[in-house]
């Protein structure tokens, strides 16, 4: 069985998405660029390059600071996934402050990944699935892997959810009986 997370298959097309923010202030140069005008940037780009933000909105903990080189990451949601967004500046001038954005991979959290194996037994073996138990988050590297335990009625099954593939935010995995 093999699982992609559909929601996150344009991720794996971010390479980088650049981003100016502009400012209207008096006479002093801009010290931060406030975390909502980040967020906002980072909705906007990703969005324009088809990427799927849960409800349309990402979230920085912080300002930016507008110093060259300056990084922070952010963090979205797609398909329920967490997918953190990586906000370097690359060019100061004045108010106006240039950054970058790229996608980084974030563990499938356990409850997801309970969800999609569920689905996909179910799908595959045509079955209703009653409890799909999962022993921890699917780390984001190529041949991590996480054991499941799947029942439906009485009966039950261990499988292996495997990662095959890592590009941008986008997991690939596959899910096998052991």
């Amino acid at each position: 069985m093999n699982a992609t997370l559909r929601s996150l298959a344009r991720l794996g097309l971010v390479a980088a998405a650049t981003s100016t923010v502009l400012f209207g202030t008096t006479a002093c140069s801009l010290a931060a660029v406030p975390a909502d005008s980040v967020e906002e940037q980072i909705v906007s780009k990703l969005g324009a390059q088809g990427v799927s933000l849960d409800n349309g909105k990402a979230d920085c903990a912080t300002d930016l600071d507008a110093t060259v080189g300056a990084s922070q990451t952010c963090e979205f949601h797609s398909g329920g996934q967490p997918v953190g967004a990586v906000v370097t500046v690359t060019a100061v001038d004045g108010d106006d402050v240039s950054f970058d954005i790229t996608t980084e991979p974030r563990p499938v959290p356990r409850a997801l990944l309970q969800d999609t194996v569920r689905s996909l037994v179910a799908q595959n073996a045509g079955v209703p699935i009653d409890t799909t138990t999962c022993d921890g988050d699917l780390a984001p590297t190529t041949g991590q892997a996480v054991g499941c335990r799947v029942t439906s009625g009485e009966d039950s099954i261990d499988v292996r959810a495997t990662v095959t593939e890592v590009q941008g935010g986008l997991v690939n995995f596959d899910v096998e009986q052991v």
